[in-house]
């Protein structure tokens, strides 16, 4: 089966990219979401969201941007930080 790779103008980067590269776009906006809405439900500033994770607190609005790129031991920090896991 061919692999097609359909390419699709980003909305942030103002570039052609490729779809799937695209996707992954979307995939890091919505986690910044999802992460920034459990902190609002919590009532957890950034500042103090940046102490829970030991990271300085320019690391954490990084993450909450929405351009970060999120690995899974990221995710699973984040994740034991928030005491989801």
């Amino acid at each position: 089966m061919k692999n097609h790779r359909r390419h699709t103008k980003s909305r942030f980067l103002r570039v052609s990219i490729d779809l799937e590269e695209y996707k992954e776009q979307v995939r890091s906006i919505k986690l910044a979401k999802a992460i920034k809405n459990v902190l609002n439900l919590r009532q957890i500033s950034v500042e103090e969201f940046a102490i829970i994770m030991g990271k300085d607190k320019s690391v954490i609005n990084k993450w909450l941007s929405g351009t970060y790129c999120f690995s899974l031991s990221t995710l699973y920090e984040i994740s034991e930080g928030l005491g989801i896991l």
